[in-house]
């Protein structure tokens, strides 16, 4: 898996077939006091907005480092039928601290250019919240729909800012890093809480990991793996995931690139709550990043 630091991937577009009878014309101002949002319809509506996060819909703009979020516009009206289509036009964009455009996509439904005949309509945008935010950091992002047959538009903007997750505990000694998180490469995303299932396959991964003693141009880590269950009993050993290294060591680019170690579990019942134990140790001095967190496996 590359190094997805500090970006962010606008994912799909999806559009919904939905029983409603159109409107005609559509003229709307709307601020959201929990969140908010605002949202000004000019010849296009939508019955409402929802906030999608990691695929449940809740009334929050701070959002965890690498959550996805998906914009849903239900029940699209005011579109000119042309042919008995429609030529909705959809745009994303996110600025950072009102100056630095992060996120630009000005054509996501590139695909619908001859149009649709699915009336009316659900268009969803998402992306993911991999961003900085150690500098607090504040962001809007902008999504606009518009008519390419007629002149309706409707305009949305929702601030928000990114926070840490705090999901594993990281103390470090002499080694630097970027990122330290924990990644379900089943469901192809960050593990924001302690819950995670056992048929799952997970993956422990640094980025950037800088610091270590270079000796004939290589580095030297060593690093180690455990997870204890509730009652002492071993579930995950591993001394040295980079074994194979341990004596002819690493070109110190290569570990600056990632390191990852991968994490699966067997079948069974487990006495929840668990330890997971990871340590990143430089063999030829005493830096060291260690890494803890408790997990219940389901």
């Amino acid at each position: 898996m590359k190094n997805q630091m500090w970006k962010i991937r606008t994912v799909s577009i999806i559009i919904i077939i939905i029983t409603f009878s159109s409107c005609q014309f559509n003229q709307s101002i709307e601020t959201d006091l929990i969140t908010g949002a605002y949202s000004r319809g000019n010849g296009i509506g939508s019955d409402n907005v929802a906030i999608e996060i990691n695929g449940k819909v809740e009334k929050r703009n701070e959002f965890i480092f690498g959550e996805k979020v998906n914009l849903i516009f239900n029940n699209i009206s005011g579109l000119t039928y042309s042919e008995e289509k429609t030529y909705p036009g959809l745009a994303i964009h996110i600025v950072k601290n009102e100056k630095d455009t992060v996120l630009s996509s000005p054509n996501l439904l590139k695909s619908l250019d001859d149009g649709t005949d699915l009336s009316p309509l659900q268009l969803q945008a998402n992306f993911t919240a991999a961003l900085p935010y150690q500098n607090n950091e504040k962001y809007i992002v902008y999504v606009d729909i518009w008519d390419k047959k007629g002149d309706g538009k409707f305009t949305y903007e929702l601030p928000f800012t990114v926070k840490e997750n705090k999901l594993l505990n990281i103390e470090s000694s002499g080694i630097e890093y970027s990122r330290i998180y924990l990644w379900n490469e089943t469901l192809k995303q960050s593990v924001f809480d302690n819950n995670i299932n056992s048929e799952h396959l997970f993956i422990l991964i640094f980025d950037d990991v800088e610091g270590l003693v270079v000796r004939n141009e290589k580095v030297f880590p060593i690093f180690s793996i455990d997870i204890i269950d509730n009652d002492g009993g071993e579930i995950l050993s591993s001394p040295n995931v980079l074994s194979d290294f341990e004596n002819e060591g690493v070109d110190p680019k290569d570990l600056k690139a990632q390191m990852t170690a991968k994490i699966t579990f067997s079948k069974g019942e487990t006495n929840n709550p668990c330890r997971l134990i990871a340590k990143l140790k430089d063999k030829n001095s005493s830096k060291e990043i260690n890494v803890t967190t408790e997990l219940n496996i389901n």
